[in-house]
């Protein structure tokens, strides 16, 4: 069975969760899927692909994930590789907001040298009841200045579910692809993205 590696850092676990409905969904599409949190995630080196994730904290992707990329940057170079980032950013789909996902993922790849195949951008939650007193203040400030929800008393999921399903089926599609011995994983910096 053709196998895919699954790594993602998360922070309030709207990523894990995201993580786990790719993993189904492969799954579903008959693949054997580990999935992995960043800080135990082995290399990619006995995988047919690899599907990434990171959430989006202070406009920057965190450090464990990039830190990851950086080190198997060769190995994920010669599979099928997928990257998925969660982000508030991607709950706006008007072009401005959109184009600040997309250079997350530029600035993300200029620093670690990592070119996925596959590139999904979804809008993660407001989780205020997990947010500690000043993150749940600023988080509000936040979501009002973009027109977004201020009820701190509930939390607010924004993911569309079935971009993240096609994000999956796109990607065992990508690993079912011919690919010349000893590939690169795309040319030219040319990606598959889904909004």
């Amino acid at each position: 069975m053709t196998k895919i590696l699954l790594v993602f850092h998360t922070s309030e676990g709207q990523t894990a969760k995201i993580a786990e409905r790719v993993a189904a969904v492969l799954r579903g599409d008959a693949f054997d899927v580990e999935v992995h949190d960043v800080v135990a995630a082995p290399g990619p080196e006995a995988f047919d692909g690899v599907v990434l994730g990171d959430s989006i904290h202070t406009g920057r992707h965190s450090r464990t994930l990039t830190r990851y990329l950086e080190e198997h940057q060769g190995a994920l170079a010669l599979r099928p590789t997928a990257l998925f980032q969660v982000s508030l950013t991607s709950a706006n789909p008007d072009a401005e907001h959109t184009a600040t996902a997309q250079k997350l993922i530029h600035d993300l790849e200029q620093r670690t040298g990592c070119d996925p195949d596959l590139v999904g951008l979804f809008a993660g939650a407001l989780v205020y009841t997990q947010y500690g007193w000043m993150k749940r203040r600023i988080m509000r400030a936040i979501a009002r200045k973009e027109g977004g929800d201020t009820d701190l008393t509930r939390d607010y999921e924004y993911t569309d579910w079935a971009a993240v399903d096609q994000f999956a089926h796109d990607m065992g599609t990508l690993v079912r692809s011919p690919r010349p011995t000893g590939a690169a994983s795309s040319t030219s910096g040319e990606q598959h993205v889904v909004p």
